[in-house]
């Protein structure tokens, strides 16, 4: 069966994440037909399932901890129980209000926002399958890509299988962990370590490298590892992860090998934390003329160009490709418009 002709637009946007968005408001604002195709999260990652969720956890958190202190402040309470399901509800809430606002943008600025999976087929040519049903073929003049990234799950026998959370599930939680496991000591890794224990769980952190955010001057790594302990988080470091057992959110062994010997962890729920993995792979950029690097992010210029004429990388492009860069990154920096494109590029503060 022939493919159907494409419907044409000027400008293309792969991912509705923070730069996708806004090249596309930027671009339907200046009056370029322009079509934005969503799988899942209207906004992106972080309107959805990371940066703004995880603050507003992190805020509960902050209060339930605030709570157990009070005495210190000189305001007497009784004992402090958490309820997670209205800490999710809370956080539901906020992400609605954001996907409420983007929606409202999209039909201002004149955007489409098609939602479904594409794939390219060719040159600037993407097919979508639609997620109400059908197919769409668009083309465009200018493409930009904003794909974004996912949790990478370690190859640790049985951690796959052990169906651990990553940062989405654990935003997700509606229960508290009686003990957490984090695989991982970046970023990530330790915001949620002391939410959770900050809500209640007991959380031990598990940490392969010599100290806490190894890429940090190291006085910052060891203040951060002070205050973690003195919240009464257990911190493993040179930690390697050798096997484990059982089922995240039942009963979870984990067995790791530390400098002092090997040492099973009992815990209740894993939290892997341990990198990102680019959303690269089946999308069909061979067919698109664009190339990747070799650790599958796809290789730009210096103008964010890729390596297929006419298409661009327009993600946060500091944090999608370092993950050090991450909380640095603002992600609300700007547009650079030339000649007839524009490159999104993120602006460390």
């Amino acid at each position: 069966m022939s493919q159907p002709e494409p419907e044409q637009f000027e400008v293309l946007v792969l991912g509705s994440g923070t730069g996708g968005t806004l090249v596309a408001r930027h671009m339907a604002q200046s009056g370029r037909r322009t079509a934005v195709v969503e799988r899942q999260w209207i906004g992106g990652s972080c309107v959805n399932v990371a940066c703004m969720p995880s603050k507003n956890e992190i805020a509960n958190a902050k209060v339930a901890h605030l709570a157990r202190h009070a005495a210190q402040h000189g305001t007497v309470t009784g004992s402090v129980a958490v309820d997670m399901a209205t800490v999710r509800r809370l956080k539901r809430e906020m992400v609605e209000r954001q996907i409420a606002r983007h929606l409202q943008n999209y039909k201002a600025c004149g955007a489409e926002l098609i939602m479904g999976s594409g794939r390219f087929t060719a040159p600037k040519t993407l097919e979508v399958t639609l997620n109400d049903g059908g197919t769409r073929v668009l083309a465009a003049d200018k493409v930009f890509l904003n794909v974004g990234t996912h949790a990478a799950i370690p190859n640790v026998p049985g951690l796959d299988a052990a169906r651990p959370l990553t940062h989405i599930e654990a935003l997700e939680l509606d229960y508290l962990p009686p003990h957490l496991v984090v695989i991982g000591g970046g970023y990530v890794g330790l915001e949620m370590a002391q939410a959770y224990r900050r809500f209640g769980s007991d959380v031990t952190i598990i940490e392969p490298g010599p100290r806490l955010m190894g890429w940090e001057d190291i006085d910052v790594s060891l203040e951060m590892q002070r205050i973690l302990s003195e919240e009464g988080i257990q911190v493993i470091l040179e930690a390697e992860l050798l096997h484990v057992d059982g089922q995240s959110g039942d009963r979870v062994d984990l067995v790791v090998r530390t400098a002092s010997g090997q040492k099973n962890i009992d815990g209740s729920d894993i939290l892997v934390a341990a990198g990102r993995v680019p959303n690269t792979g089946g999308i069909g950029l061979k067919e698109a003329g664009v190339e990747l690097d070799s650790r599958r992010y796809i290789r730009v210029n210096g103008r964010l160009e890729t390596s297929a004429p006419d298409v661009w990388r327009s993600e946060n492009a500091l944090a999608a490709r370092n993950s050090r860069t991450y909380p640095r990154t603002i992600f609300a920096s700007f547009v650079t418009i030339w000649q007839e494109g524009i490159a999104v590029r993120a602006i460390e503060s």
